[in-house]
């Protein structure tokens, strides 16, 4: 056998064994995602890149690459708990990697009053208002607008309504998204058997499971892992035709920082 057959062999086995074991930890351990919308400001931003812990919950066929093997339910299941930011499927389109905060547990009903959250546990009689404290505003520096910010159960959330935006430049009122303002005020939701509740931290820009026709209740099996910390993170004005400027375009601030 020649040298150089040989050495090929060598490598295609080495490269081999790199997929075999890269394969085994993101099935098993840790993997990587990158936030692509501002749906969990101010907690995570748009061009941040994530690890999630893949043993928290338990494993599904959502835990291996492509849905394979196919089996039903979880195996080494744990219970996620409020609160807890996660990693999902979106129902019924499974290879939509979705991320945001569980809210509600199977069994529970909710609904959403005047933009605060309401839960009814399991065997009660009455709603519980979840707490909000309203603590210093967010700057979002994409939009060039100060948020009003909230802390819930010791999380911060957005009220992330604005429906216009005064530019000094242009001189000219300019829309700079859409805020669906009947999310605030919903219907009870009564989350069934094995099936999760969650919402996104910026609340009035969010598609979460307050969207029954889109996101709606999501299935345990679903659930892919809990987000761990962020590995990097850059601003959106990066782009990767001029990539010399990356080091003026990191967030060095959020390097990994965990996420609660």
């Amino acid at each position: 056998m020649s040298k150089i057959k040989s050495s090929l062999i060598n490598n295609f086995k080495a490269l081999f064994w790199a997929l075999i074991i890269a394969g085994i930890i993101r099935t098993f351990a840790i993997e990587p995602f990158k936030i692509p919308s501002g749906s969990m400001k101010p907690n995570l931003l748009v061009g941040d890149f994530l690890f999630v812990s893949k043993w928290n919950y338990g494993y599904s066929r959502y835990s291996f690459p492509f849905g394979i093997p196919p089996f039903k339910g979880k195996i080494f299941e744990s219970n996620p708990e409020r609160g807890d930011i996660i990693v999902f499927k979106l129902p019924g389109q499974e290879n939509i990697n979705y991320v945001k905060r569980l809210i509600g547990l199977p069994g529970e009903t909710i609904k959403i009053v005047d933009g605060h959250i309401y839960i009814k546990a399991n065997g009660e009689l009455d709603f519980q208002k979840v707490p909000q404290k309203r603590i210093e505003n967010f700057n979002d520096k994409e939009l060039d607008y100060n948020f009003p910010r909230f802390l819930e159960n010791d999380y911060e959330v957005l009220n992330g309504r604005i429906d216009k935006f005064y530019d000094e430049n242009s001189k000219k009122v300019q829309k700079r998204f859409t805020t669906v303002t009947t999310l605030d005020n919903t219907s009870e939701f009564k989350i069934p058997k094995d099936k999760f509740f969650f919402m996104g931290d910026n609340r009035d820009n969010s598609s979460d499971s307050r969207v029954i026709s889109g996101v709606g209740f999501v299935p345990k099996e679903n659930i892919v892992g809990k987000v761990w910390f962020i590995w990097f993170s850059v601003d959106t004005d990066f782009s990767f035709s001029k990539f010399w400027n990356l080091p003026f375009h990191i967030r060095y601030d959020r390097l990994f920082s965990v996420i609660k």
